[in-house]
């Protein structure tokens, strides 16, 4: 059952929703918000581990009342692609490169290519990754529903 919009959801702009996501990962990371930017990349910038990224969606899903599922952006950059379209021996193939620019834009295009290993994606998150995964879910209305950009159709996975 999806979660219910709050009060705050609704009344949160999206500078809000970017400041608090900056103040989370700070307090998740035990870094200076202030040295913290939406173009901070979290591991090269600002020393996150993968485990890290368990602590933050935790706490993003506590502060905003959504649900972050592990591995939804891959799952949902999947989409209708065969699985050797998307990647082969855990390589990521130039049609789920190209999906995966269509989720997340953020991304940075040049490192989101074919031949990057899968386990090497979370090294291109930025703060604005994730910020924008909230901005998606407060927007949608549906706390639980990833709201894609360039007319994907919505879905259960972020």
């Amino acid at each position: 059952m999806p979660n219910a919009v709050t009060a705050s959801a609704i009344k949160a702009s999206p500078a809000d929703i970017e400041e608090k996501v900056i103040q989370v990962i700070a307090d998740s990371l035990c870094v200076d918000s202030s040295s913290i930017s939406l173009k901070s990349n979290l591991m090269r910038d600002l020393g996150a581990e993968s485990i890290d990224f368990l602590d933050i969606m935790f706490r993003l899903e506590r502060e905003f009342n959504i649900k972050i599922p592990q591995r939804e952006i891959e799952r949902l950059a999947r989409g209708g692609l065969a699985p050797e379209e998307f990647e082969v021996n855990s390589i990521l193939q130039a049609k789920g490169a190209e999906r995966m620019r269509i989720i997340l834009p953020e991304l940075n295009a040049e490192e989101l290519r074919a031949g990057l290993p899968l386990r090497e994606l979370p090294s291109l998150f930025t703060v604005e990754v994730f910020a924008n995964i909230v901005k998606r879910k407060v927007a949608s209305g549906d706390l639980d529903t990833f709201v894609p950009i360039h007319g994907d159709a919505p879905s259960t996975m972020v």
